[in-house]
């Protein structure tokens, strides 16, 4: 509701929002559906280090990209850490898996990047999409949402007068 909101408030009215379970299936069909109906799609949650954190993975698949370590983030994983002076957990490094070619949004607040990706023109949508997603947690999604996706916004969509414009939220 917060990402729907700060959307209308910058010109942007958002389409549709979704709330799906923390399956496979469900992932990638409410992904499908929306990358189908609309020029910008944006996700939350399903990107950290627990066993049901699968959004990257189904996306990166119904995509057809592979997943590939970034080195910034991984680093980033390891310095948030080092910096709480806390043991880092091997399986966080799974957070640092990318689906190629993704815009990588650093996360200042914890460890899970957020990512933005172009879908390209045809695949699902003549014009193409953009689809963006971020951590779950409001206290990670809020700034990377204002930091790096809003400029997106500003540099690839045009504001609401624009016809055929929409924005998703699930």
């Amino acid at each position: 509701q917060w990402i729907c909101r700060r959307l209308a408030d910058l010109g942007w009215p958002c389409g549709r929002q979704v709330a799906i379970p923390d399956t496979g299936a469900d992932i990638r069909d409410a992904t499908l559906e929306a990358l189908q109906r609309a020029d910008w799609v944006i996700t939350t949650g399903g990107l950290g280090p627990t066993s049901d954190d699968i959004t990257r993975d189904y996306i990166a698949q119904l995509l057809g990209r592979k997943l590939v370590v970034d080195v910034p983030a991984l680093e980033n994983i390891r310095g948030f850490f080092a910096a709480r002076k806390r043991p880092m957990p091997a399986s966080v490094e799974v957070q640092a898996l990318v689906p190629e070619g993704a815009i990588v949004i650093p996360n200042q607040h914890g460890t899970a990047p957020g990512l933005a990706l172009r879908v390209e023109p045809g695949r699902y949508r003549p014009e193409g999409s953009w689809l963006v997603m971020l951590p779950g947690p409001p206290r990670e999604l809020r700034p990377m949402f204002d930091h790096h996706v809003v400029p997106l916004l500003h540099q690839w969509a045009p504001r609401s007068g624009h016809t055929g414009q929409h924005i998703r939220a699930d």
